[in-house]
């Protein structure tokens, strides 16, 4: 007879999520508030982010306004892998901030 252990090994995989300190309580609050468990909440969350960001092409609101050298740089940015994609807008926010801009709303 198969145990509970032998169940979740064939039939699940399992993935360790490290945060910083206090980031623990913070979610199982949010967890509890949603009147689900942390593991729940934390599969929610990357099932909705699947579903509405991964692989997101950067897209201009006019595209007809920018330049054809800026439409190259758009389709060089969409052509990189998400992570590069988000290493290099996180640099470009920090750029803008450290300028005197401020958070222009992008994730």
């Amino acid at each position: 007879m198969a145990t509970n252990g032998d169940y979740k090994k064939e039939n699940y995989d399992q993935i360790l999520v490290r945060v910083k300190k206090g980031k623990k309580e913070e979610y199982r609050q949010v967890a509890d508030e949603m009147k689900l468990g942390q593991m729940e909440l934390f599969r929610q969350a990357v099932e909705e982010f699947i579903q509405n960001r991964a692989g997101e092409e950067f897209k201009p609101e006019k595209p007809e306004s920018i330049s054809a050298a800026d439409k190259r740089l758009i389709e060089e940015f969409n052509r990189l892998p998400v992570d590069a994609q988000k290493s290099l807008m996180k640099f470009l926010r920090a750029i803008n901030e450290s300028k005197g801009g401020g958070d222009n709303g992008d994730d």
